[in-house]
């Protein structure tokens, strides 16, 4: 036998067992309600219910549910306090139960579900709100006509759970697994009834492969739902949790709604048929759906009711300049109010269309609502006012003719008329020939403005457009000028060569030819003059140099600028033509002798001035400025600071030379100034009459040019030999030396032929001071060694030819001085090897 066949005819004979032969007389409810909701007001959800009950039954009680778009804290159902009825909102599960007496006529049941009013707390409330009225506890979905209902059993299998819904029978109806194939499904089966619990998918057949295998899906031989894993996809509906299904423990193939608080409310996760341990994940019972099945009678046990928000969708408008703006609206549901404010205000229209005539840039607010509602959740729409173009309808441009041709035609620079076309900024121009063209910003005959001949056409027209994209179209009338500069006038500007560099390149400010130029033409006229580098940038008014008030010629010594005249208020051209001359007059050039300083000790002193390269005037001036002459050359009397400049036939006048006359010399040095004395074999040096030097203001150092220099003319401990004295003078006027011989004699010498102290002898000996010198050496037990008698003859330890050892040996040395006194010296000293 077929199983599958069995299986239904089995579920049909379990339908007959279960159902009343007369089930015809089960009661019939009836609604058909389609409200639209004004929000923050309370509406009946069922105006027309009715209620009928032909077999009599007792009707213990009433299921009033929001089955779909439920917002949980602000929606809810009432009604007001009734006898015979007593009653209870849920809501988790958004459902109204009402509770009837026994003595509780139909009539009053039916008077009860009208009285039944829907109310949102949330004034910007949206979507759709379905309600359904049953009188089984089995929640009711109207757009499945099926029952859900959620049935507690701790710890039951998948397994168990199939067998245990498909033996549950409702009025009628096999109940089943549930197979939740939409979302509403999903949200009533999931968040409202607020169950842990298994639904008829599985993956048992195919890892991966999940199935509905329940109810009509079931019969079918199963539906696919989803495939694949937590990146899986779906061509149906699925309500995975966060990264389910994840099959984490190993044979996870069944569908399980996810415990309440567990991620996404009412969604679903894989499990294995005995759960986990964890309580969250573990079965609590099942989900059984009712309806749709073979067999199943037609029912009337439940009807349902809607009311919807409506969704207003807007579209706004934008013009240039004040008007009748175009706006629009489109609801859902209900008539299209619209506002002058947010919230409260004034109505001024109703409908699709508002053309209201406005000055500047406002909002409007419309909102569909049904009929007397004035709280419907408002759209803003936009009338947007833009700036219009502030562009002259018709001007005037004058050019010069003075391209070489006066035919009446020459080039013009249009960009040059645009401040005359509009004072705007931030615009842009385009020029074309046709008006076709300029009012549609397109066509071929679009003008390149930076060189526009008049003979293509005199009249020519604007596309003048703004940031907003408002736009004007001008027409510009092209006029060639009548007047002109004189013939042959022409203007100089010269400068002196000041700048530094007497190169032929000066700065001018040519401003200062500017009222020249204005006095060429007829006053009376806004006039103003600009100057260029060439005909054609003065032509087209391109390039213009500026500041007007700094230009550096950029030809040698000279340069022939281009002029232009315009009328200011018109832009016309006046004239046009190379009058202005700029010439570099080079500064006087020439040295003074001894520029800088000039040492001298005489009474008076001549500066002169020498490599002139022109005959100039000059003026010499002395440290108070007063001048002292006017030649090449002057004669000072007194030492101090002299400065002298030059100037040329046309004026130029020379940067001021200086010269510093110094009365100060180099100092006179002999040995008559000079005095060595010796006492405790300590040597010392001193100048003994300064007034002898000369007339400067001296300083003083010893052995070395560079210094040390001293104040103090006395040099102490100074080592024996010769000796060089450096006297400087501090004004810069020369430096002087003297050679000065110390006589000494050596402590020691080492003659081991290393080019230090190799022999022995006397130190600072000069023939100058001395016509003759002996000198005996001995060793300790006096016997005599060595005698010297020549001035440069020294002892290199050894007395004929024999090296003699380390020890100490004396002297005698004897000379006679230019006056014929003989003086002694004795000691002693060491040889070291």
């Amino acid at each position: 036998m077929n199983i599958k066949l069995s299986k239904t005819l089995f579920l049909l004979l379990l339908f007959l067992l279960n159902i009343d032969t007369t089930r015809g007389q089960a009661p019939i409810l009836e609604a058909d309600a389609d409200q639209i909701y004004c929000p923050l007001s309370s509406i009946t959800i069922a105006p027309d219910f009715d209620l009928q009950n032909p077999g009599g039954s007792p009707i213990d009680a009433l299921y009033i549910q929001i089955s779909s778009g439920y917002e949980r804290g602000s929606d809810f159902l009432e009604i007001p306090n009734l006898p015979n009825i007593s009653q209870s909102f849920n809501p988790g599960n958004a459902k109204l139960t009402l509770t009837f007496s026994t003595t509780i006529t139909t009539a009053e049941i039916i008077a009860a579900v009208r009285a039944v009013t829907f109310r949102s707390s949330r004034a910007n409330i949206s979507g759709k709100r379905a309600f359904s009225i049953t009188i089984g506890q089995a929640n009711y979905l109207p757009s499945t006509d099926h029952y859900y209902e959620y049935v507690p059993d701790n710890l039951i299998t998948w397994e168990a759970a199939k067998t245990a819904a498909e033996n549950r029978v409702y009025y009628g109806l096999q109940g089943y697994l549930a197979t939740l194939t939409s979302f509403e499904e999903a949200v009533l089966c999931g968040e409202q009834t607020q169950g842990a619990g298994w639904i008829g998918g599985t993956d048992e057949a195919q890892e991966g492969v999940w199935e509905w295998v329940t109810g009509p899906e079931g019969l079918a031989g199963g539906v696919e739902f989803w495939r694949g894993g937590p990146n899986g996809s779906t061509t149906t509906f699925a309500y995975w949790n966060s990264g389910e299904p994840n099959n984490v423990n190993g044979g996870e193939d069944y569908a399980h709604i996810t415990a309440p608080g567990i991620g996404i409310p009412g969604s679903w996760n894989d499990l294995r048929t005995t759960g986990e341990t964890n309580l969250d994940f573990q079965p609590k019972g099942y989900l059984v759906e009712y309806g749709g099945m073979p067999g199943d009678p037609s029912l009337k046990i439940a009807t349902s009711t809607s009311i919807s928000i409506p969704t207003t969708t807007v579209t706004g408008d934008t013009r240039c300049g004040a008007g009748t703006v175009n706006l629009s609206a489109s609801t859902t549901d209900g008539i299209l109010n619209w506002y002058d404010a947010s919230s409260g205000g004034n109505l001024v229209h109703t409908g699709t269309n508002y053309n209201p005539i406005i000055n500047t840039t406002q909002n409007f607010y419309v909102a569909g609502e049904a009929l007397g509602c004035n709280t419907g959740s408002r759209k803003t729409v936009t009338a947007t006012i833009l700036d219009v173009v502030d562009a002259a309808d018709t001007i005037t441009i004058k050019n010069c003719d003075e391209d070489g041709t006066p035919d009446g035609f020459t080039d013009f620079n249009l960009n040059n008329s645009i401040p005359f076309i509009t004072s705007d900024t931030d615009i842009n121009v385009t020029f074309y020939q046709t008006r076709f063209d300029a009012d549609t910003n397109s066509g071929n005959t679009i003008i390149t403005p930076e060189s526009y001949n008049n003979q293509n056409g005199s009249t020519i027209y604007s596309y003048t457009e703004n940031a907003n994209g408002c736009f004007k179209v001008s027409i510009l009338n092209l006029e060639v000028s009548t007047t002109s500069f004189p013939s042959g006038y022409s203007y100089n500007l010269t400068e002196c060569d000041t700048d530094g560099t007497v190169d032929g390149f000066q700065n001018f400010d040519l401003s200062e030819a500017t009222s020249d130029m204005l006095s060429q033409f007829p006053s009376g006229n806004n006039l103003e003059v600009s100057y260029f580098r060439n005909e054609q940038d003065a032509l087209l008014a391109t390039n213009e140099i500026l500041p007007q008030n700094s230009y550096t010629n950029e030809t040698v010594n000279a340069q022939t600028l281009y002029v232009r005249v315009d009328d200011a208020t018109s832009g016309s051209c006046f004239g046009v033509g190379p009058h202005l001359q700029l010439l570099v007059e080079p500064i006087p050039v020439f040295d003074i002798l001894n520029e800088g300083k000039f040492c001298s000790n005489a009474s008076s002193f001549t500066l002169e001035t020498t490599n002139a390269r022109d005959a100039y005037t000059y003026n010499w001036t002395d440290a108070s400025g007063t001048s002292i002459g006017n030649t090449a050359s002057v004669v000072v009397n007194s030492p101090g600071v002299y400065t002298v400049t030059a100037t040329t036939a046309y004026g130029c006048k020379s940067a001021p030379k200086m010269i510093e006359v110094i009365a100060s010399e180099a100092a006179t040095v002999d040995m008559n100034t000079i005095e060595v004395m010796t006492e405790n074999e300590s040597n010392t040096i001193r100048v003994i009459d300064l007034s002898k030097l000369g007339i400067g203001d001296y300083e003083f150092a010893l052995d070395d040019a560079l210094g040390p220099y001293q104040d103090e003319a006395v040099f102490r401990n100074v080592a024996i030999g010769f000796r060089t004295l450096y006297v400087r003078d501090k004004n810069g006027c020369g430096l002087s030396s003297i050679e000065i011989p110390v006589l000494g004699f050596p402590k020691y010498f080492t003659p081991n032929n290393d080019g230090y102290h190799d022999e022995w002898g006397a130190a600072g000996l000069s023939n100058t001071n001395f016509t003759a010198i002996t000198v005996y050496i001995y060793n300790r037990y006096g016997k005599l060694l060595k005698s010297l008698i020549d001035f440069d003859q020294n002892w290199d330890g050894t007395v004929r030819d024999k090296t003699l050892p380390s020890d100490e040996y004396w002297y005698t040395v004897l000379l006679t001085d230019t006056s014929g006194e003989q003086k002694e010296y004795k000691g002693h000293f060491s040889l070291k090897r």
